[in-house]
């Protein structure tokens, strides 16, 4: 319903989100203000993000992890280890 009235009124541009550009994003987060994937289903930025991660010379400081199945506490571990030794959960 909704998506066809702007569709319709506005153009389909405004119904697609616009792809995500990890350089443009990554100058806008600091130590304290990180980049927070929040994944739809068949959503997969870990490609983009370990290129990212290589052409910055991060490649070795590059952690991740999915959550569920009890990963928290591994994954709070994780990100406290990356805070401390400069690292990228």
């Amino acid at each position: 319903g909704v998506q066809n009235f702007v569709r319709h009124h506005l153009g389909q541009r405004f119904i697609e989100p616009p792809p995500f550009d990890l350089s443009l994003a990554y100058p806008d987060s600091t130590p304290t203000l990180p980049l927070i994937f929040v994944l739809s289903s068949g959503a997969d930025p870990v490609k983009v993000l370990r290129e990212y991660a290589r052409t910055t010379g991060m490649a070795d400081k590059l952690e991740s992890i999915s959550l569920g199945q009890g990963q928290g506490p591994k994954a709070e571990k994780m990100i406290k280890e990356g805070k401390d030794m400069g690292k990228w959960v």
